[in-house]
């Protein structure tokens, strides 16, 4: 089973502003915010379903930010960011999926350039890594 984790990971949000002068079109881009290690935990919220359940119908069930912490599904040092499923726990038939992490910024953008810088991405059968 593969861990879903993001090491080292640095989300930085370039919104547009624009210059005295810019040449007709152009669009200048300038860093508004920085998310490295910590900062995820205050600038990120860990989403829940309670009992509606993944709303992509996955056999998943996201935990909220001090259960994955406590589990170890999340984790942060000074320039690290670690979200994992859970890939220790023997789960039934009945069961209602595996613990994993849901996050989802506090912040929302309009027109902006996302850039991330990943360390370890999985890949492979019955990985679903997402960003959008």
């Amino acid at each position: 089973m593969h861990s879903f984790k993001l090491l080292s990971l640095i989300l930085s949000t370039l919104g547009c502003t624009t210059a005295a002068s810019p040449p007709k079109g152009a669009r200048f881009y300038s860093i508004t915010d920085s998310y490295v290690g910590p900062s995820f935990l205050t600038g990120f919220d860990h989403q829940t379903f309670g009992t509606a359940g993944d709303p992509t119908h996955g056999r998943v069930n996201y935990t909220d930010q001090a259960f994955a912490i406590s589990k170890n599904l999340t984790f942060t040092s000074s320039n690290t960011l670690i979200l994992r499923a859970d890939a220790t726990t023997v789960l039934q038939s009945t069961d209602p999926g595996r613990n994993s992490v849901r996050i989802q910024s506090k912040k929302q953008y309009g027109t902006s350039v996302t850039v991330l810088d990943l360390r370890h991405m999985p890949q492979g059968c019955a990985t679903w890594p997402a960003f959008w």
